[in-house]
């Protein structure tokens, strides 16, 4: 049991009077009479998966694990009821405090309320079961949502667009975890074992610390950084701004599944940048044009790369047929020949335009295919001066790389035969030709204002989607996801061969696409 701080009797039975009333009147809501034991009373409190304690009583989502967790204790206190409660509960309580080094926010855990209940808890008698569950099982809540939150997430990213691969099964054992964290009296060590395992994640952990001392010691210091563009004007730190990105950054991270793939590669939307990361660390990194922001974004998705196309040939979309080659065509009846197009029969009858391979085809000489339900791939292009705009949103949606040759190489560099001088010399004739990849690649289409680049540098970039706002907006409704939000048993289907994309060859550079 609890030890009891020293007291006077009669200030000892003056506080319990006055607050024991106030904790009947919080538990009113129960309207019926105590169980007889502690244990009988978290079973009920579980059962009607309701905390009158917390802010958010109700804990429907979380009650899975905290009652595999209780049944383990055969639905004894957890807390309040060990010889090492006094220990524990201070390192519940530090880790809940702590919340806001990992870019969450404490009040979602009821600390303060907890913190405050915590001296009467100790005052209380061994036959006060209602009082003693209620704040054991409180306790557990608030722990498992947080351990819970800073594993998956506070949101369910398909809700935001955000099409990322779910887990297919549950990567935390909760129950086990804290249990195992009470036998061997390290509590205050969970939030390490369950934070995102990448080594941005903890580098932006690093940096909300340093950006958030400013604001409390020495606001004429400034972290080290490396602006996204670079001016001779001195400009003022917005700390604020970016502790936020910094946190909505580590937010998106905590969405990506596990993988233990050898290869993988990324492409961070506003920062206008892919990254091919290889089993040493960040191996590649190019410009890239992405899609318009007001019209056709670039989709956030993750696929797995199974093709590379060289010399590809560009299904024209009927949309752009109909806006756009329909009229020019009726000004100019060679306007198809002058771009190098065909018009193809369809089975089952109907007719499409396409481009043939060569130097005007809009997808330039080489395309990498990731099958995926928005049609959306990587791919060379004939327009090369745009890579030298500082903003590079003038696409459909698709991803154009500015040196496809170094993503060839980066992609095919396992692949038996396929040396740089082979990819050259392919990429320089005019055979269309399609490799199957032996071993697949994950590709990811991201969205991150915040991000560490090569050499170690943290960069900021304008949130050109508005995705950082709807980002923090979802985080002010937050509660609890459901795991069936989070994690697909069975793996979604893609389809085989990409759909037809919004991209398209006719523009100017002077007025892209």
């Amino acid at each position: 049991m609890l030890l009891r701080p020293a007291l006077p009797i009669y200030l000892f039975f003056v506080y319990l009077s006055f607050n024991t009333a106030a904790f009947a009147e919080d538990f009113s809501f129960l309207g019926m009479s105590f169980p007889s034991s502690t244990s009988q009373q978290i079973t009920s409190i579980l059962n009607t998966k309701q905390n009158v304690l917390l802010a958010r009583a109700n804990f429907e989502y979380r009650a899975e694990d905290v009652d595999a967790l209780y049944k383990t204790n055969n639905y004894a206190p957890l807390w309040v009821e060990n010889s090492q409660s006094e220990k524990n509960i201070a390192d519940v309580l530090a880790l809940l405090s702590n919340a806001a080094a990992q870019g969450l926010n404490p009040d979602d855990y009821s600390v303060s309320t907890l913190q405050q209940k915590l001296p009467l808890v100790q005052l209380l008698k061994p036959e006060s079961f209602v009082d003693l569950a209620l704040f054991d099982t409180a306790l557990t809540i608030s722990l498992t949502r947080y351990l819970h939150n800073l594993h998956y997430g506070r949101v369910n990213p398909h809700n935001l667009n955000f099409n990322l691969k779910l887990r297919t099964q549950k990567t935390l054992d909760l129950p086990q975890l804290i249990k195992t964290a009470l036998s061997e009296g390290n509590v205050s060590q969970l939030a390490s074992k369950v934070e995102p395992n990448l080594p941005q994640y903890q580098k932006l952990r690093s940096a909300l610390a340093t950006y958030r001392e400013p604001l409390v010691s020495s606001p004429q210091t400034e972290p080290p950084e490396e602006p996204a563009k670079k001016s001779k004007t001195k400009q003022t730190v917005n700390y604020s701004e970016r502790i936020t990105k910094i946190e909505l950054a580590m937010e998106r991270l905590r969405w990506l599944p596990e993988t233990t793939a050898q290869q993988s590669i990324i492409v961070n939307i506003p920062a206008f940048q892919l990254w091919g990361i290889g089993a040493t660390g960040q191996e590649l990194n190019l410009n890239v044009v992405v899609g318009k922001s007001a019209k056709t974004p670039t989709p956030i998705i993750m696929a797995d790369m199974k093709f590379v196309e060289f010399m590809p040939y560009w299904n024209v979309p009927p949309s752009i047929l109909k806006k756009e080659i329909l009229p020019k065509l009726n000004n100019n009846p060679d306007y198809l020949s002058g771009q190098n197009m065909e018009v193809v029969s369809l089975k089952g009858g109907g007719m499409r335009v396409r481009q043939r391979p060569g130097g005007k085809n809009a997808l330039g000489r080489i395309k990498f295919i990731f099958p995926n339900k928005e049609g959306v791939y990587l791919h060379d292009t004939p327009s090369k001066s745009l890579f030298g705009r500082p903003r590079r949103d003038f696409s459909h949606g698709c991803v154009r790389v500015q040196n496809p040759s170094a993503l060839a190489n980066f992609v095919l560099k396992n692949q038996e035969g396929w040396t740089q001088e082979r990819i050259d010399t392919t990429l320089s004739s005019n055979t269309h030709r399609q490799i199957s990849l032996s071993t697949t690649i994950p590709v990811i289409f991201f969205y991150t204002t915040a991000s560490y680049e090569q050499g170690d540098k943290l960069v900021f970039y304008s949130d050109i989607y508005g995705h950082d706002a709807m980002l923090l907006a979802a985080l002010t409704k937050v509660g609890d996801v459901p795991d069936s939000a989070l994690i697909h048993k069975e793996p979604e289907i893609m389809p085989s061969e990409p759909l037809p994309t919004e991209e398209s060859p006719f523009f100017s550079e002077s007025s892209p696409e």
